[in-house]
């Protein structure tokens, strides 16, 4: 009796065991067993993480570009920090990033100057492979292409179709006597000239001249206002020369006939923009992101009172249907990074950013997609849409060298020298060609 009731016991104690074991392993919380999207599944980057870096400055403006980010998220499943920085750190942080054994940011923000030096360093991946399988390439001028192909090969699928353009407040023009806008840089001088004159405006003009990437984009459109380039075909820099000189003689001469506002040595384009949309000058080159917040009654004090069109040129060019303005290209590209750990997920984000549909329902920015240009739906919508089309048609590239960032730099310096009075334009832009070809 008393051997059965001890194995009685001990079995009784057994299964005690396998239940408390079988509960244990039923209250083990879900979380510690990780999930992988099921075959099939609607949302295959659940749990994927990328990082993005993109500017807070010209093109389509933060709330827009986030706003975006989150419905990718929610179609995806995937999780994108986004990072918004002023356009002049951009670089300095891809650069980092791209050193690093692990992506800071898996997809970047590409400007068409940076193509050949990120490409040489293998910086980016090229996409030529995705592109041809997934993007109507027919669909974007080749001008635009070729703002991020190098070597043969395409390192950025085109996103922003950024270039110059010329406002102008209609309400200090009509005070001055006028009723359309200067189509030459002269009858531009003569008009600030009258204005400041009859008091109506203190400096009839404003723009972003501080010694940054800016100021390179403003000469390099004054040079092709007066029929120039500022490098030639071979790369070789000829700004010391003709239109390039002229160039900088207008910029100097506006600043000593109290034409061009001072600021503008300091001012960055978001700056020059706030000079124009405040009322506080009658001109101004900027971006196209300008065009809609000048528009913006929430932010604008020129609402109805200001207009966008093309950007003068000289007499001694102006030629109607052939060369009737001149502007600077400005173009940007979404790139992914060589040492991104998702290759897959960040196209799948590029794709997303710059899809036909987007662009369409953001005319604030030029669509680089010609489809969206020509759509009717686009040209009911956008009421300016033909000026930008002469204007993206006119513009002027900064060269496509391996070692721009230290050519800009040395061309910033010297422009500024200029501005400053503390070098003559000729002698400022001598200096400048000279270090740019000591250059290695």
């Amino acid at each position: 009796m008393y051997t059965y009731l001890r194995r009685s016991l001990a079995v009784f104690t057994a299964c005690i065991l396998v239940l408390a074991l079988t509960a244990g392993c039923a209250q083990k919380p879900a979380a510690e067993v990780p999930k992988e999207p099921a075959p099939g599944s609607d949302k295959p980057f659940a749990g994927k993480t990328l990082n993005v870096i993109y500017m807070a400055q010209a093109g389509y403006q933060p709330p827009v570009f986030e706003a975006r980010i989150r419905e990718f998220e929610e179609k995806t499943g995937a999780k994108v920090n986004l990072t918004f920085v002023k356009y002049d750190e951009q670089h300095e942080k891809i650069v980092t990033s791209a050193a690093a054994p692990t992506a800071t940011y898996d997809v970047i923000s590409l400007d068409l100057i940076w193509t050949a030096e990120f490409a040489e360093k293998g910086y980016v991946l090229p996409l030529d492979d995705r592109i041809a399988k997934d993007i109507k390439k027919d669909d974007i001028a080749p001008a635009i292409w070729s703002a991020f192909e190098y070597d043969g090969k395409t390192w950025a699928m085109p996103f922003l179709a950024n270039f110059q353009l010329f406002f102008y407040n209609t309400e200090m023009m009509e005070k001055a006597g006028y009723k359309e806008p200067p189509k030459t840089l002269e009858e531009l001088e003569e008009m600030m000239t009258t204005m400041k004159k009859k008091g109506i405006v203190k400096y009839p003009w404003s723009d972003s001249w501080n010694q940054k990437e800016g100021l390179v984009c403003e000469y390099v459109w004054l040079t092709g206002a007066y029929g120039g380039d500022t490098f030639d075909a071979q790369g070789k820099p000829v700004f010391n020369q003709g239109a390039g000189v002229k160039a900088l003689e207008t910029m100097v001469r506006w600043l000593d006939k109290g034409l061009a506002d001072p600021n503008s040595l300091v001012q960055d384009e978001p700056m020059a923009k706030d000079a124009f949309i405040s009322g506080n000058c009658a001109f101004n080159s900027n971006w196209t992101f300008q065009y809609g917040l000048m528009n913006d009654p929430a932010n604008s004090k020129v609402v109805g009172k200001a207009k966008m069109g093309l950007l003068p040129v000289s007499k001694d060019v102006f030629k109607p249907g052939s060369y009737e303005t001149a502007s600077v290209s400005g173009f940007q590209g979404m790139a992914i990074m060589a040492n991104t750990k998702e290759p897959d997920l960040a196209w799948e984000l590029v794709k997303w950013m710059t899809a036909p549909e987007f662009q369409a329902q953001h005319l604030e920015e030029m669509p680089v997609w010609t489809s969206v240009q020509k759509d009717p739906a686009t040209l009911a919508k956008d009421p300016v849409m033909d000026v930008k089309s002469k204007e993206i048609a006119a513009v002027h590239h900064r060269p496509k060298v391996a070692n721009y960032p230290e050519v800009s730099s040395i061309m910033q310096k010297y422009i500024h020298l200029a501005l400053e009075k503390k070098m003559a334009p000729q002698a400022a832009l001598d200096q400048a060609v000279k270090e740019i070809e000591a250059l290695k």
